[in-house]
């Protein structure tokens, strides 16, 4: 048996937190470019870019990529991409899309971690990001891109 003291102390009242609200427009007007030749993580990737206000175009492959930028109003302001693919590899893909369309702003996501995949997206200038996926870390990169374009528009 156990015997305890009763008090008649109030409980003390901690200060009300406030809750670090994310602007859901802070990415709007950002179009990313999303390959992966997984349906699934396509949709994925696509729901959770559209929830933060990006516009997104989807491909299973660079080839079906070429195709749906020729069909889009807008050109995509970032490209992300799986690095294994049915064929070729994601490095291969964005080395293709910046010859045709420009220096853009690149993130490899891959599961691979082996030193020669990093080492060769960082030769290409290619950021990294290891499966799984941590929304916060993808959301930081977006906002730098976002505001890489804004600095853009004003020079």
């Amino acid at each position: 048996m156990v015997t305890v003291a009763c008090s008649n102390a109030a409980p003390v009242a901690l200060p009300a937190r406030e809750e670090t609200r994310i602007d859901p427009g802070q990415l709007a007007g950002i179009t990313t470019l999303c390959i992966d030749n997984e349906p699934s993580v396509l949709d994925g990737m696509e729901t959770l870019l559209r929830n933060w206000g990006c516009e997104v175009i989807k491909a299973p492959d660079l080839a079906l990529a070429l195709a749906a930028i020729s069909k889009s109003p807008v050109m995509p302001n970032g490209l992300l991409v799986d690095y294994h693919l049915d064929h070729g590899n994601g490095i291969e893909a964005i080395v293709e899309l910046r010859r045709r369309y420009g220096d853009l702003p690149a993130i490899l996501i891959t599961a691979d971690r082996s030193p020669a995949v990093r080492e060769q997206a960082r030769a290409e200038g290619i950021q990294v990001l290891h499966k799984p996926i941590k929304p916060a870390a993808l959301r930081a990169l977006l906002a730098q891109w976002r505001m890489m374009m804004a600095s853009a528009a004003a020079e």
